[in-house]
């Protein structure tokens, strides 16, 4: 095996030497990605490391990183004003969803954590049908495909498991979270809005354009430049994930000596604005082509181009679909956002949130 090859605790050091860079792992509400940088001449070599990571876990040292689990909670979340209320904010968007509980999880649970209960979820979860690997480089394609057979061939299923995501009921009234905290004040208004993979998701991504893609946006223009009632306003979808249905949030940061009702009036007359005269196609025309761009940078890397094919892999089934997406905005027209800014912004959709 490989680990006798590099013996214990230096894998890292193993592959620096190797010519390996940015070696790290992230882990998000909808996935847990791991990731590095090697030589193309060293291809075989990272087969037979990520099998070994995926088929033969060691899980070493492990009080000394939950250790590090619980004081990352502390610095995110208990000692934060801001994660304290996003914590309870999620608590009362979503009754049902897991998009409620906290991808750090809660400290008494952190804390009863178990090597036994870590090695049960890896059996659970860490299986071929939930793993996709992103490769991009200077490969071929044919030996890429007979190294895969060669390393994960044998890899044998974990254990069965009957895993159902409760679907959210829908919203019937509007909820509301106030929290006095020693931070700036907050304004925040979320909607519960389509999945990543849902047909509305293109109109989505471009209502969101039209909101607060940059400095012409509707909300920037009118709140920060015009009105000056706030030093930040945005709307972004996808909180605190996007795989499954989640919240669009409309958020403001008040400047100074201006109200939080001053923010929430001001947000609600452009939504209405909006809702009422619809999306000018030039205005729909400008946030297509940005949304392009941004899409197309995310291939101007190796690294980002894996990451955004395995992202597709994984949310909707089909890496192919990062390139359909470019089309399907193609498709989408000004009516189409309308439509759906009146089906999201309605009263028994919303969730206020205010840090006072």
């Amino acid at each position: 095996p490989i680990s006798q090859l590099i013996g214990v605790f230096v894998a890292s050091s193993f592959v620096k030497t190797r010519g390996g860079v940015g070696l790290n792992a992230a882990t998000s509400i909808d996935s847990t990605q791991y990731f590095y940088n090697f030589p193309s001449n060293k291809t075989e070599l990272w087969f037979a490391l990520e099998s070994e990571r995926f088929q033969k876990p060691v899980f070493r040292q492990f009080e000394k990183e939950k250790a590090v689990v619980l004081e990352e909670r502390k610095l995110r979340v208990d000692n934060d004003s801001v994660g304290q209320f996003l914590e309870q904010y999620l608590m009362k968007a979503f009754d049902e969803h897991p998009y409620r509980r906290p991808v750090i999880g809660f400290e008494q649970d952190i804390r009863g954590l178990t090597r036994a209960d870590v090695m049960s979820f890896f059996r659970k979860y860490y299986r071929p049908e939930n793993i996709s690997f992103g490769i991009v480089g200077d490969t071929n394609v044919e030996e890429v495909k007979m190294l895969a057979e060669k390393y994960f061939g044998g890899f044998e299923v974990g254990e069965k498991t009957n895993r159902s995501i409760p679907e959210e009921p829908v919203q019937k009234q509007e909820k509301s979270v106030i929290m006095k905290l020693d931070s700036e004040p907050w304004y925040v208004e979320g909607y519960h809005v389509p999945a990543f993979g849902a047909p509305e998701y293109p109109a989505l991504r471009l209502l969101e354009g039209v909101l607060s893609g940059g400095r012409t946006s509707r909300l920037f223009r009118s709140l920060v430049l015009d009105k000056r009632i706030a030093l930040q306003a945005s709307f972004s979808s996808g909180f605190p994930g996007d795989k499954y249905a989640s919240l669009g949030l409309l958020f403001a940061l008040p400047a100074p000596g201006k109200s939080l009702d001053a923010v929430r009036d001001e947000l609600r007359a452009q939504i209405e604005t909006l809702k009422r005269e619809g999306v000018r196609p030039s205005e729909l025309a400008r946030i297509k082509r940005s949304l392009k761009v941004s899409y197309l940078n995310a291939f101007q890397s190796n690294e980002t181009m894996a990451g955004f094919l395995c992202e597709f892999a994984a949310k909707t089934g089909d890496p192919k679909n990062a390139f359909r997406l470019l089309g399907a905005l193609d498709e989408v027209k000004s009516e189409d956002v309308t439509n759906l800014a009146r089906t999201i912004f309605v009263e028994s959709n919303r969730t206020v949130g205010k840090i006072v």
